[in-house]
């Protein structure tokens, strides 16, 4: 019995590594990639080696010397890769930081690219100078790369190869301060970059013809032929689809695009390059030239693409494995799409190992990868002949039925990377590719062949015709976009779980047919259901209530997470040197699992505190608003945009004022201030919520003046508390003696920016605490900081 067992185990292995057999590009990426994955990540060595070693075990020899030998090729590829961005003592530390010191403020050296931006333009530039070398201490081949931004609309500025000679204002680099929030440190390093700022001044010299310089000139010329005919969003959004500059793009466009799940389309990858391939070839075939002839053109003209667009992965991945079929058909050896898959893996990732990190690389090998898998499995091959052969279901078929299909296999696919980078997932991607790349698609071949048509008066039609089919997406996209569930927050998982999420989508398409696929998903039904069994019935049994003060610079924004699970968010932070709802507070609250908002509570209508309203009313699901009776009457555009907003989406406005409750099991929030029958002055009316849960409480003060806590003591609200969130930022106007003495908190935050105009905290505030031995947590000096209630403890953690 038990030896049938293990040969049946044993057989419906084979069957499963079946596809890779005949297959040693495909099997050497994979095994490099888990290889370079394995020394990165030393907790999932014995799991992703295991991988390899049982496919050692099963293959035959000259595949386990491929397996063997890419082994030793990735431990050697490793080794090479300087260790840029280290751990220490739980904070992150950079090389990134101690280069942009040592490097000075000036320098000189040789343009490498121009990169027009929306507020002016980017150079990177390649400095050499080896006194400077010395000091940073890791450059490579004799230079280091800076980037450096020129905010003037000057008429005549450096070319790629041109000499320059600068001084430099550099941007400080920080960690991030909130949990989800971009990491400058890791973008640099990613860009291969010492340090990045603007320019104070700079002097350049004309210098050397480069590849670039003619990629970027004809760049430019793409752009004044577009600009003829077209307005600059539609100009910008061609010049994306076509030679990679998304510069022109406008910011809600893009926003667009990224909350439909649609923002693939705007960055050239695979289906830019699929559909300019297919252009070509047809051109070209036009032209009467031989096949091997237009095979030899299309590849070598694909192949310049590459660097006019700016060398993404995923674009050297379309164009590679375009080319190694068609080069093999030249020989009489067609290409098998998965071993050409292999094949363009092992190109890129052999000279640039830290690629199999980047999210765009693992978004374009993974959507690939499952069209190319799950196409065979495709349902419709099981029909009757039939209805199959019937010519009104076919083109049902070829219109709806397998883009419908090819886009679930790659949204499968893509699945467990987008958890991981984003943890959100766009519920309509699917139905926007049906719709809206077709339109897109159409777009962009009236403006290439805009481009080709000597005529101004052909080119005038075609860029009338792209206008029409660019505006259909856009005004797509908007209606996609619109809703607040656009984008659902999936997650977040560790990455041992993605990996076994993956796993079951792999061997979804055999599990009918295999036993071990069968068994696979079984087990992983039956532990996923254990896990959340055990977390639930934990949650119930340890409650606990968490207060986040969210550090969004200069301004006010808390998180509260009730027993149950439900989350309120107070204040929204500001928007004027960014956007904190749509940069910083949607990002975190998609980061840490958050899936709606209970409510969103504006203390007051300042704009340090409802700035960021209105993008979290439109990017996330709220189900109320909260805030008082006098802020709604007050006439600020930008504030009265935040009630349209809300109103826009039928979400209620609940007017909040003092002896409001809100409660459940173990936990209530009550609002001590203000009166609800007479208005003052902002400040002074600011919203105070006291909060109590579990034996523990806190008091949210918004920018409660003086006068407005001396108010609150007068009435019989109870005041004292674990907790005390400083009103103003920590200015002199609030927090008195009697009301800290009132509260008498074992903790104070004091949410302000860092280096703020108002030097908040005012030294007499901090002063007083210490005078009254209560200890106080600055966003500014610690980020984002998380208080964690609990029946006999309250404990904190900051992001610093």
């Amino acid at each position: 019995m038990k030896k049938n067992i293990k040969e049946k185990i044993f057989m419906a292995f084979k069957e499963l590594i079946a596809p890779l057999d005949g297959k040693p590009a495909l099997v050497s990426a994979i095994v490099l990639t888990a290889t370079l994955a394995a020394l990165d990540m030393p907790n999932f060595a014995i799991f992703l080696l295991g991988m390899v070693f049982l496919l050692t075990h099963s293959f035959r020899r000259h595949l386990q010397w491929v397996i063997f030998v890419t082994m030793a090729i990735g431990i050697i590829v490793h080794e090479g890769i300087p260790e840029i961005l280290e751990p220490t003592n739980g904070q992150f530390t950079s090389d990134v930081v101690s280069k942009s010191d040592a490097i000075g403020n000036s320098g000189c050296g040789k343009v490498e690219s121009r990169l027009p931006r929306p507020k002016g333009t980017a150079f990177i530039i390649s400095v050499s100078n080896s006194a400077e070398e010395t000091a940073i201490g890791n450059a490579r081949g004799g230079y280091y790369k800076v980037r450096l931004t020129e905010k003037r609309n000057l008429p005549d500025l450096p070319l790629p190869g041109d000499s320059i000679c600068f001084e430099a204002s550099w941007y400080p680099v920080m960690p991030p301060s909130v949990p989800g929030a971009f990491d400058t440190q890791g973008w640099l390093n990613s860009q291969g970059l010492a340090a990045y700022g603007k320019f104070k001044r700079w002097t350049a010299y004309q210098g050397n013809w480069t590849f670039e310089r003619s990629f970027f000139e004809f760049r430019q010329f793409l752009q004044r032929r577009f600009a003829k005919f077209l307005d600059p969003a539609e100009t910008g959004l061609l010049m994306g689809l076509l030679a990679g500059d998304r510069s022109g793009i406008p910011e809600v466009l893009r926003s667009d695009f990224q909350r439909s799940g649609l923002v693939h389309v705007l960055a050239i990858s695979g289906f830019h390059v699929v559909l300019l391939a297919g252009m070509l070839m047809i051109f070209l075939k036009a032209t009467g030239l031989p096949h091997k002839i237009v095979i030899f053109i299309a590849t070598a003209l694909l192949a310049v693409y590459v660097p006019v667009t700016g060398g993404s992965p995923a674009v050297r991945r379309a164009v590679m494995m375009f080319a190694i079929p068609q080069i093999g058909t030249l020989f009489g050896k067609p290409a098998n799409t998965l071993n050409s898959l292999g094949i363009a893996l092992l190109l890129i990732i052999l000279p640039e190992p830290n690629v199999i990190w980047n999210p765009g690389f693992q978004l374009s090998f993974a959507a690939t990868a499952g069209i190319i898998i799950g196409t065979p499995h495709n349902p419709t091959k099981l029909l009757p002949d039939s209805l199959k052969q019937n010519k009104l279901w076919q083109k049902f078929q070829a219109f709806a039925i397998d883009p419908t299909y090819v886009t679930l296999c790659a949204t499968l696919a893509t699945a467990p990377f987008l958890i991981h980078h984003f943890k959100t997932l766009s519920p309509f991607a699917w139905f926007g590719n049906i719709i809206i790349v077709p339109a897109i698609s159409l777009g962009m071949q009236a403006g290439l062949f805009a481009q080709l048509s000597p005529v101004d008066f052909i080119s005038g039609t075609f860029c009338a015709t792209a206008r029409f089919f660019l505006r259909l997406a856009s005004l797509l996209t908007r209606i996609l976009s619109d809703g607040a569930a656009a984008s659902t927050t999936v997650g977040p998982f560790s990455p041992a779980a993605l990996i076994a999420l993956g796993g079951l989508i792999i061997l979804l398409p055999v599990c009918r047919k295999n036993y071990i696929a069968r068994k696979y998903v079984f087990l992983y039904i039956l532990v996923t259901s254990a896990i959340f069994a055990y977390n639930s019935y934990h949650e119930v049994l340890h409650p606990s209530w968490t207060l986040t003060t969210i550090d969004v610079g200069q301004g006010d924004s808390h998180l509260v997470k009730t027993p149950s699970g439900k989350h309120f968010l107070i204040d929204a932070g500001d928007n004027s040197r960014q956007d904190s709802g749509k940069d910083i507070i949607v990002p975190f609250l998609h980061h840490i699992g958050v899936r709606e908002l209970e409510a969103l509570i504006i203390t007051h209508p300042d704009k340090d505190h409802f700035g960021g309203a209105k993008s979290i009313l439109k990017m996330f699901p709220v189900k109320e608003l909260w805030t008082s009776d006098c802020s709604m009457k007050e006439s600020k555009p930008d504030w009265q945009q935040v009630l349209q907003e809300a109103h826009k989406r039928d979400i209620p406005i609940r007017n909040i004022h003092r002896g409001i409750l809100w409660k459940e099991n173990y936990f209530e929030m009550r609002t001590v201030h203000p009166r609800n029958d007479v208005c003052v002055e902002a400040n002074e009316g600011s919203i105070t919520l006291r909060l109590k849960g579990l034996g523990h409480s806190a008091v949210l003060t918004g920018d409660l003046s003086v006068k407005g806590e001396k108010e609150i003591m007068n009435t019989d609200a109870y005041l004292k508390s674990d907790v005390l969130k400083l009103g103003h930022h920590g200015s002199k106007t609030s927090s008195s003696v009697p009301f800290l003495n009132a509260v008498s908190p074992t903790y104070a935050i004091i949410p302000s920016g860092r280096k703020n105009r108002f030097r908040h905290p005012h030294k007499q505030v901090t002063d007083r605490l210490d005078s009254l031995n209560i200890p106080y947590i600055n966003t500014a000096k610690k980020g984002t900081i998380t208080f964690t209630f609990v029946p006999d403890s309250i404990s904190y953690t900051t992001m610093w």
